[in-house]
């Protein structure tokens, strides 16, 4: 899993490469919460389009980022999801919490 960062104006992006699961978790969490304390970005996207995968636990890294950038006030957005992934982020509840950005 890599996980590089875009800023803009408002805007932090996090863009995910790989595959995103128990391996990965612990890593992914403390990249994007360092990121999260750094920046006042009133939105934050997740950027899917290079993620190959992702299981149950990194429903709960999205989970817990959300509620990070909830907490702050703050929006988050989903997008580039393959339809792998969709399903999983779907049967997982988060495109009812988090907004899909097309």
């Amino acid at each position: 899993m890599n996980i590089k960062t875009k800023k803009s104006k408002d805007i932090l992006t996090f863009i995910l490469d790989g595959e995103l699961d128990e391996h990965a978790s612990h890593s992914a969490r403390a990249t994007m919460d360092k990121e999260l304390a750094r920046t006042n970005a009133k939105n934050v996207v997740f950027d899917l389009n290079s993620l190959s995968f992702m299981d149950s636990t990194g429903i709960g890294v999205l989970l817990g980022r959300y509620k990070k950038i909830r907490e702050a006030n703050r929006l988050g957005y989903i997008t580039g999801a393959n339809s792998t992934v969709s399903k999983i982020l779907t049967a997982g509840g988060i495109y009812r919490i988090m907004q899909r950005l097309e």
